[in-house]
């Protein structure tokens, strides 16, 4: 049962993924529609509704073929059209940008709406060919007709939406904004309220579980994960953070008691692995996008250190925000006991993860080099408690050491040097020494 509860999981996800998901929907809504109209379209009430709008219904069934069948080519073509700038949006994206963000494009939900509505007048008008009966009757689904041209007359307007909105996201500071956006989001989602405290648990004496299966550690069910440990009156402490590779009997977590078997593959199966990374799972994927884009905008064949330049500045207050912030890391029961621990992921680690190999991509750079040592410097300036001092420090002076070992230009060593000395004035912050040229 836990397993059919798992893989359904996954295949929600893998649907709700999908670039087909609201297009599916939409067009059996309009399926079920014209199976409706076509019901009804005789009815009395319709026909007296039909002679007060005698003016704009097409009587002749030549004339109903004809506004049908434009209809339906009209609307095929630019179904056709939207897909192609769909694809090409994802083809550029992919190359340009990372791989990763395209999960976030193909879910946007205006978009799969507007295909979704073409493909339904599509269906719509089809139903109505086939009931536009032979010449030699006297019915005519006049009423759909007019339905079918005021759907072919919306698709006009979505097609103009359509354009507006894919000539926006195409855009790298869209997309980066988005990203930006929706992790912030998920970090004050993530986010204790007021004064509350979660004290760290002791589990030298807890009992290991090991993970049966391999893969990226994306996401936990927690409610279900949660019922089980109240049912069974155990306590649970996660052994590595979201995003972490498992490979099969590697430690997954740790429980305060020993379990039997069924209750151990129970607890594994609340948690998921799949491929896709959604930042709505944990904003520890946010920050990855966000610095693959800035890779990808470092690397010979894009050569735009201005989309690295705008993701390293959000990437500073996203740094800014996670050093202040307190996490919410302890999941409670129904009766207020701690029972999930969640392994916490610290500045250092995401500062080591998404930073360092921008630092490499971009080290003979200036401009980059100078927004890591600027965005450094105000991580600094935002620690208030100085509880990253050490490795703020460390940082600073890795960044220091890279342009060292890179710059060459006078001018690129006097910038370098400027920033050095406002550092050095900053309260609290040790004396740097500056580069000689």
């Amino acid at each position: 049962m836990k397993l059919t509860k798992n893989l359904l999981y996954k295949t929600y996800r893998s649907i709700i993924g999908s670039i087909a998901f609201y297009p599916t929907l939409i067009a059996v809504g309009f399926l079920l529609f014209s199976i409706i109209i076509m019901l009804i379209e005789y009815d009395p009430f319709m026909m007296d509704l039909k002679k007060d709008l005698s003016f704009v219904l097409v009587k002749s069934k030549e004339d109903a073929r004809l506004v049908l069948g434009t209809l339906v080519g009209s609307i095929i073509s630019l179904m056709v059209f939207s897909f192609s700038m769909v694809m090409i949006v994802l083809n550029r994206a992919s190359s340009t940008l990372s791989p990763r963000v395209i999960p976030g494009l193909i879910t946007d939900k205006s978009n799969q709406v507007v295909l979704g509505f073409y493909l339904g007048s599509i269906i719509y008008s089809l139903i109505l060919i086939v009931n536009v009966q032979s010449d030699e009757t006297i019915n005519t689904p006049d009423f759909g007709i007019l339905l079918s041209m005021i759907f072919g007359i919306t698709c006009l307007a979505f097609f103009m939406y359509f354009i507006h909105t894919i000539s926006q996201s195409i855009q790298v500071d869209n997309i980066l904004n988005s990203i930006f956006s929706r992790t912030k989001n998920e970090m004050e989602r993530m986010t204790l309220e007021g004064s509350e405290v979660q004290q760290e648990q002791n589990t030298e004496q807890w009992y290991s579980l090991n993970t049966s299966k391999a893969g990226y550690f994306k996401k936990v069910k927690v409610n279900e994960l949660v019922k089980l440990c109240e049912h069974h009156q155990i306590k649970i402490q996660m052994l590595q953070p979201v995003g972490f590779f498992f490979v099969e009997n590697s430690p997954l977590l740790c429980i305060d008691k020993e379990i039997d078997d069924e209750l151990k593959e129970e607890i594994e199966n609340c948690f998921i692995l799949y491929p896709q990374e959604w930042v709505s799972d944990h904003y520890v994927f946010g920050f990855k996008q966000i610095s693959e884009i800035a890779v990808k905008a470092l690397s010979p064949g894009i050569n735009d250190p201005g989309t690295a330049i705008k993701s390293i500045h959000l990437l500073t207050l996203l740094y800014i925000k996670k050093i202040q912030m307190k996490e919410k890391y302890i999941v409670k029961d129904s009766m207020n006991v701690n029972r999930v621990y969640f392994k916490q992921i610290v500045f250092e680690q995401l500062y080591d993860d998404h930073i360092t190999q921008i630092r490499i991509y971009g080290k003979a750079d200036t401009l980059v080099m100078l927004a890591l040592l600027q965005g450094l410097m105000n991580i600094f300036k935002a620690d208030k408690n100085k509880s990253h001092y050490h490795s703020i420090i460390r940082y600073f002076k890795a960044l220091i050491e890279t342009c060292h070992k890179n710059f060459e230009s006078e001018l690129d060593i006097s910038s370098v040097n400027k920033v050095i000395e406002e550092f050095n004035q900053l309260k609290a912050a040790p004396s740097i020494a500056k580069l000689s040229a």
